[in-house]
């Protein structure tokens, strides 16, 4: 009987220490809830520690970006607006090549420093990815038919949100 209330106890210890991990780790960031839901949807991130919970934070990143290209993707195939055929057009192929070159450029090259333990660069990479976006951004800024502006700044503010787990780090 002993040994099972020192399991629940261990096991419940267990579980709040994750819990405190995230919330120090969440604290330190601009935005709290952001950090907090995005870490408590990765059943993961309970048994992380605050590296495990910054390499989650850039793979979300990451699918964000692929998430991105794939929808611009799709609306390059599927585009039925003819009356805004010029314009989302160019703003479409600019957004496939923007964030393209986002993944390819910052995106990955942040996991890769990440890896090697240059958090530092990691942060800086990630923070550049955000940047980046205003290229989509400003090109269908008179295209709201596929709501890439907001897309765009939503990918930017949640990379910051990212650069400051990675910046717990160190």
């Amino acid at each position: 009987m002993e040994q099972k209330i020192l399991l629940l106890i261990f096991f419940y210890l267990l579980n709040n220490s994750s819990a405190n991990v995230i919330d120090s780790v969440c604290k330190a960031t601009q935005d709290y809830k952001l950090c907090n839901e995005s870490l408590a949807s990765n059943p993961n991130s309970a048994n992380e520690d605050a590296k495990g919970l910054a390499r989650i934070m850039l793979y979300m990143a990451l699918h964000k970006t692929t998430h991105i290209i794939v929808y611009v993707k799709r609306m390059i195939i599927e585009n039925k607006f003819p009356d805004y055929r010029s314009v989302c057009e160019d703003c479409l192929e600019a957004c496939d090549k923007n964030y393209n070159f986002i993944l390819h450029h910052f995106v990955l090259n942040a996991i890769k420093y990440f890896e090697v333990e240059m958090y530092h660069d990691a942060t800086f990479a990630i923070g550049l990815s955000g940047l980046n976006v205003s290229t989509c951004a400003d090109a269908c800024v008179n295209c709201n038919a596929f709501n890439l502006t907001n897309r765009s700044n939503e990918y930017a503010y949640f990379v910051l949100v990212v650069g400051d787990v990675i910046d717990y780090l160190y």
